[in-house]
């Protein structure tokens, strides 16, 4: 689905990925250092294109460009499976190429989105076990791990959590404070 607004922070802001950013978000999947926790992607630019096209139709998955306050794409974040029924929603699909407390505050902006702009109750997550940096994050903003599972794919655990409103109404404070200490920089 498409947001059609701007989801502006101090250090970064996020917009709806859009077809002509085929080409930057094709290159970050296929980024070995910063893809590596992701699904790859296989094909082309042009499959990329075709993918978010996709994407933008379908309901509940929204897929975000992170970019610096210069507009410069640096990362891209997905919010997706909105369940209405559950009020949830599940987040992932990061790659962020800013600095830590850029990549921070998008996942700050995109847990934002999810409790303010759908108005889910409780966001589901997933990181893999070899993920320190994500792991530690998610520790930040107040996560409970529920269960892991086993992902063949990259030969390690997945680790799944949940973030409620709750929990995130306590953790985001501090976060934000993290964030205006380094955007004042």
């Amino acid at each position: 689905m498409v947001y059609e607004g701007i989801i502006q922070g101090k250090t970064v802001r996020l917009r709806s990925v859009e077809e002509q950013d085929a080409e930057i978000t094709f290159k970050m999947r296929t980024d070995p250092e910063k893809a590596k926790y992701v699904h790859p992607v296989k094909g082309s630019v042009d499959e990329q294109r075709k993918f978010i096209t996709k994407q933008r139709e379908t309901p509940g998955d929204y897929l975000f460009i992170i970019e610096d306050l210069q507009g410069n794409p640096i990362g891209m974040k997905g919010v997706y499976d909105y369940n209405e029924t559950r009020n949830e929603v599940k987040t992932g699909r990061f790659i962020g190429y800013g600095s830590q407390i850029q990549n921070i505050e998008a996942l700050m902006l995109s847990f934002d989105f999810a409790f303010d702009v759908l108005k889910v109750d409780r966001i589901v997550m997933a990181a893999l076990e070899n993920n320190k940096m994500m792991l530690g994050i998610q520790k930040k903003f107040g996560v409970e791990f529920t269960h892991r599972e086993r992902c063949e794919e990259f030969g390690c655990d997945n680790l799944y959590s949940v973030l409620t409103r709750a929990a995130y109404a306590l953790s985001r404070p501090n976060v934000s404070t993290l964030i205006d200490r380094f955007a004042n920089r």
